[in-house]
């Protein structure tokens, strides 16, 4: 036999096989009914030799891969229905079904847009006893790993659609290997643009690549019917304006995002505009997403929201950076004023990173174990990281538990805002660029107001700084002295010696603080007797640290062994760090280190 004729012949053979195995989503048995002709399906039943023969042919057989798909049967197991392997290769439509190419230089706008079209005609009207009319779409979009590059706009979604439709899945074949490059001409444009129509969605595993940020990713406008849509495993890289847009007057809610991930420029991640936005709008939730970006803001509503992020990171490398979570306007509907953010690792690389900027008058912000701290070292501890806005109204609720937090934090208050209750706490939080709430927090009064009621309480409980003293309390109401209506309550400390025991003549000083403006009310010094056996008098004092000493309380037992008991009410005003850093003191007559005596200083704020 001739050796050439034969290597071509093989050379055939392998790219025919190359070609089946190198088909992926639906299965090698139905591509093979697709592909195969009748005679390879009766090898597959015994009624040819070999299916080689029936695929490469003997001297008259040939593969006919024109035949119709429609025509072939299609079996998934022994026992189950026989299909066509149309019917199983339809379950899916590949953007490539429309000519799409995916090299990522060939325009595949027009396939986008013939493929989105497809689905707008494959709804159906509702069949379900009592449905409300909306039809329910019956696409399943899938992009093959490619760079599909798209230069016009609304080729993922169209206004022109306006059907209320329940149901589009867009998948990619993951983050990254499936790319879209949208690089329009036009400014101000949008990728995919929903017109009050498409509901319960979602779009995954994909990577859009903007040229520019006046190109936005998605607008959603609403008057009652987008909602419950889903994204996953979604990279945004390169330069984008509104990757997510929400306008209308209702819904536009139910939204997630799940290990989405920002980088690059972005504007603003989901935007919520006065204007055009709607308190209706809610019930928005980030999954371990990641925005790490040069600038831009992460969330920006004008109107209100009920938001959640878990965890995830967010992370502002330019000089430009930017707010991570903006909440505007002070008056919103009841029940859409709800932030919380729990678990999150923030960086904020430069002073102009923010963590957030409040202006709602109502409703709940809550930091649950978040971490701030990374950017210690380069920032300086005077910049402002969060501010909250009192426009004449009260606060919300706000409350950073078990944080870890740097920079600054701003309450800023104007004329009127003395007339309403305010409610902020730090709880379990470690304060890392401070030693005192008088260092972290700033209180601003708006066009220099002389209204200082308005300055509202913060409540710090189980706070420290980073590098305080063992002996420093946080806990204190800073700012009541000044609020029109300051509740306070009390606080009380012991001192004792690292050994637990009281000071003697041999280390005969315990130095300890309490907060900036506290008042001290009471000091007790008490021992039971018999706690110690030494029989001469014995002197303690508590005083301040002043270069004159304020003395506050002062006992002298005449025997030590038998004990004392002192109660001393005074009203002591902490209002400089000298005063509120105090000593308790024996005097040169104690002998003994005592083991149960106790110094008790009480104080208010």
């Amino acid at each position: 036999m001739d050796k050439n004729k034969d290597s071509e012949e093989k050379d055939k053979r392998m790219s025919r096989r190359e070609m089946l195995t190198a088909i992926g989503m639906t299965g090698a048995a139905a591509m093979t009914g697709v592909l195969l002709n009748n005679g390879v399906a009766n090898a597959l039943t015994g009624n040819q030799p070999s299916v080689t023969d029936s695929v490469y042919g003997s001297t008259n057989a040939q593969l006919l891969s024109t035949v119709d798909a429609d025509d072939v049967s299609f079996l998934q197991a022994a026992g189950l229905t026989t299909r066509t392997a149309g019917d199983k290769l339809r379950e899916w439509v590949s953007i490539k079904d429309f000519g799409a190419v995916g090299n990522g230089t060939t325009d595949d706008s027009a396939a986008f847009q013939a493929a989105i079209a497809y689905a707008e005609s494959k709804a159906v009207t509702n069949p379900a006893p009592g449905s409300t009319g909306s039809k329910l779409g019956r696409v399943s979009l899938f992009l093959p790993p490619g760079s599909y590059l798209i230069t016009q706009p609304e080729s993922l979604l169209r206004s022109s659609y306006t059907t209320s439709t329940v149901g589009l899945h867009i998948q990619g074949a993951g983050s990254g290997v499936t790319q879209v490059i949208y690089s329009p001409s036009a400014t101000g444009t949008y990728l995919a643009n929903n017109n009050n129509a498409w509901q319960f969605c979602s779009i995954s595993d994909i990577e859009f690549y903007s040229t520019s940020t006046s190109n936005h990713f998605m607008r959603s406008y609403s008057t009652g019917q987008p909602q419950s849509w889903t994204f996953e495993r979604i990279r945004f890289r390169g330069s984008w304006g509104y990757t997510f847009h929400l306008e209308g007057t209702d819904t536009n809610s139910e939204m997630n995002w799940r290990e989405v991930d920002w980088a690059g420029t972005c504007t603003k991640g989901v935007y919520v505009p006065s204007a055009g936005g709607s308190d209706q709008f809610l019930n928005y939730n980030f999954y371990s997403c990641n925005f790490e970006v040069q600038e831009g803001d992460f969330l920006h509503f004008e109107k209100g929201g009920n938001i959640t992020v878990w965890g995830g990171s967010y992370i502002h490398i330019g000089a430009n950076a930017g707010t991570f979570f903006k909440l505007l306007g002070a008056t919103h509907s009841y029940g859409v004023e709800r932030f919380l953010c729990i678990g999150s690792r923030m960086e904020h690389r430069n002073a102009n990173s923010k963590l957030i900027y409040c202006e709602w008058s109502a409703g709940i912000v809550s930091f649950i174990n978040v971490d701030t701290s990374s950017s210690v070292p380069l920032r300086a501890a005077t910049e402002l990281v969060a501010t909250f806005y009192s426009n004449n109204t009260k606060m919300p609720i706000i409350k950073f538990d078990n944080c870890r937090l740097l920079g600054k934090h701003e309450y800023m208050y104007r004329v009127n805002s003395f007339q309403y209750p305010h409610n902020i706490v730090y709880e379990n939080c470690e304060i890392n660029q401070h030693t005192s709430p008088s260092d972290f927090i700033v209180f601003t009064a708006e066009g220099g107001n002389t209204n200082a009621g308005g300055t509202p309480t913060i409540h710090f409980t189980n706070t420290r700084g980073q590098g305080d003293p063992s002996r420093k309390s946080w806990e204190c109401d800073y700012g009541f002295q000044k609020s029109s209506f300051g509740i306070t309550k009390r606080t009380a400390i012991s001192v004792k010696r690292a050994d637990g025991k009281f000071p003697y003549s041999a280390s005969t000083t315990i130095g300890f603080y309490v907060p900036v403006n506290a008042r001290i009310v009471n000091i007790f010094l008490q021992s039971p007797a018999g706690a110690v056996t030494s029989t001469g008098a014995a002197t303690f004092t508590v005083q301040t640290t002043e270069a004159t000493p304020t003395v506050l309380a002062t006992l002298t037992a005449a025997n030590h062994s038998q004990g004392f008991l002192l109660k001393q009410d005074l009203y002591f005003r902490c209002d400089s760090a000298e005063k509120c850093s105090l000593q308790l003191v024996a005097g040169s007559n104690v002998t003994q280190a005592n083991p149960e005596a106790e110094c008790i200083v009480e104080y208010i704020g």
